[in-house]
């Protein structure tokens, strides 16, 4: 998956790259390092992992604030 399209899906999902960096366990710059190349494999799986993750996140909140 090409930057390009990394970026849209993290807007799509309406999640910032810290979040998802934070939630992958890493800092924003090494996630930054990891986009100037194409990503395959294990770093694609853990980023889609970590998007769905702070997606959730952010839906169970938004969700407690509304009751």
């Amino acid at each position: 998956m090409k930057k390009e399209e990394v970026k849209l899906l993290m807007k799509q999902n309406q999640v910032k790259q810290w979040e998802v960096a934070e939630a992958m366990g890493i800092s924003e710059f090494t996630l930054c390092r990891w986009l100037r190349k194409e990503l395959k494999g294990k770093q694609l799986e853990r980023l889609n992992s970590a998007i769905k993750k702070v997606r959730s996140g952010k839906e169970e909140t938004h969700g407690k604030e509304e009751r």
